[in-house]
């Protein structure tokens, strides 16, 4: 295995590359949800469960976030509101599915659009920040 400071910035850089591809696809998969929900109330049926299976698969992207967010903070040397802010929104869309299946639409509504908001910040802090190493290397 390769030691030395061109291993670590290739490996940090993999790891910016993972974090924002994952933040985008989050942030798409985010920003279909109220369309599903709408195309649902329309009558059709197969909308909703759409609709909740996105759901799902935007719980298991956020779990994904957590771990890439760490890694960016760390050994990285980013910003730390990258991971905060993922752990805050993996919380707060796990309360959303549950307050969806559960038809409580006072709670799930307005929540959804916290996450769909905190998608938006979490995608511009992953792509603006640089890790340190990086600005400290620059004259």
């Amino acid at each position: 295995m390769p030691e030395g400071p061109t291993f670590t910035t290739r490996l940090v850089r993999i790891v910016h590359v993972l974090l924002v591809a994952s933040a985008l696809v989050h942030l798409v998969l985010v920003c279909a949800q109220p369309f599903l929900a709408g195309w649902s109330l329309d009558g059709d049926g197969d909308a909703l469960d759409l609709h909740g299976i996105n759901g799902s698969i935007i719980v298991t992207i956020s779990m994904i976030l957590i771990p890439l967010g760490v890694l960016w903070w760390r050994p990285g040397r980013g910003t730390v509101w990258v991971p905060t802010l993922a752990v805050v929104l993996f919380a707060a869309e796990t309360l959303q599915l549950g307050m969806g299946y559960a038809d409580i639409l006072v709670v799930h509504v307005p929540l959804g659009v916290g996450v769909l908001l905190g998608s938006f910040v979490l995608l511009g802090l992953a792509v603006r920040s640089k890790h340190r190493a990086n600005r400290e290397a620059q004259p």
